[in-house]
């Protein structure tokens, strides 16, 4: 009895006690010796319980964005392998894909059916001195007597032909003849490979004009075998005098480059022909002189101004 009666004066005591720190800490305004001491005892075991949940809640809230991220991901992997395949690439390479794209585009531009092809030697064969071979063959669809072209123009013919191999007659060579048309006009004759000598073109009217400059584009054949029309071929860089001759003869400087050749299309079909020098490229536009580019900068009026400014009557 006397351990009970105990009790309950010390649990009557503890209590009195706490409500009398209550009261005090509460008329402190919060910040009295109750709250810290709770927070001394509490603080640290809120604070681990928030270490643990704050990544749970972020792990939770990134889900939405998960699918966001995979696409982000995906596409920077994408970007990193094709700029890896990018630097793997010589510059032999670099070079054959460039080629490719110009022969691709000339193509789009005629409309023809070509084969393409790569060159694999360069050479004399079959009695001619310069000749290509070329990958393809009748396997692909090519037969002797075709145009070969590049993204620059001309190259040649196709001369026999193998399952898997053809052999292309270069236009630089001394046998190799096509006709040939001047642009924006009916003029028409043939050029002619000159090989360690310049190309040249052969006007067959003596009467027509040549002029430096005007560009060539061929003629095409019967059934366009072996050219077919309006492929680009050169331009004019020298005349020769007449002298009285039948024919006009002029210097021609071809477009395409035969010792460095390397991607060329077999024209293996011709559904529409190409409109009238629509394949040629495009004139560079002329630099102004540097006398007129002065003025121009300047400000001062150009001769056709000058009507305008001057005053009119007459000059002392």
């Amino acid at each position: 009895m006397r351990d009970t009666g105990r009790a309950r004066v010390i649990l009557a005591l503890l209590l009195l006690t706490a409500f009398t720190l209550v009261t005090l800490d509460y008329r402190g305004g919060g910040g009295g010796p109750l709250r810290r001491i709770g927070n001394a005892v509490f603080g640290p075991i809120e604070n681990a319980a928030a270490a643990v949940a704050e990544p749970i809640g972020s792990f939770f809230s990134s889900l939405g964005h998960l699918s966001g991220y995979k696409r982000d991901n995906d596409k920077l992997r994408k970007q990193v392998q094709d700029l890896q395949q990018r630097l793997r690439l010589t510059d032999s390479d670099r070079a054959h894909l460039a080629s490719m794209e110009k022969l691709l585009h000339l193509d789009q531009a005629a409309q023809f059916r070509i084969v393409a092809a790569r060159i694999t030697a360069v050479g004399s064969s079959l009695g001619f001195e310069s000749t290509a071979t070329i990958d393809v063959g009748s396997n692909a669809g090519i037969k002797p007597n075709q145009t070969v072209i590049d993204g620059d123009g001309l190259v040649g013919k196709t001369l026999s032909v193998g399952p898997s191999t053809a052999t292309v007659l270069l236009g630089n060579d001394v046998n190799f003849h096509a006709g040939a048309r001047l642009e924006g006009s009916e003029q028409i004759g043939h050029v002619d490979g000159g090989g360690r000598r310049p190309m040249t073109f052969t006007l067959l009217d003596s009467q027509g004009d040549i002029k430096v400059g005007a560009r060539l584009v061929t003629f095409g054949d019967i059934n366009n075998r072996p050219f077919v029309p309006e492929v680009p071929i050169g331009h004019v860089t020298s005349v020769e005098p007449v002298n009285g001759a039948l024919t006009r003869t002029a210097i021609v400087a071809p477009y395409v480059r035969f010792s460095t050749v390397d991607v060329v299309g077999v024209v293996v079909g011709l559904p529409h022909p190409p409109a009238r020098d629509s394949l040629l490229p495009p004139k560079p536009t002329p630099a102004p002189s540097s006398v007129a580019r002065t003025v121009i900068d300047s400000g001062f009026p150009t001769v056709a101004d000058r009507s305008t400014v001057m005053p009119a009557g007459p000059r002392p």
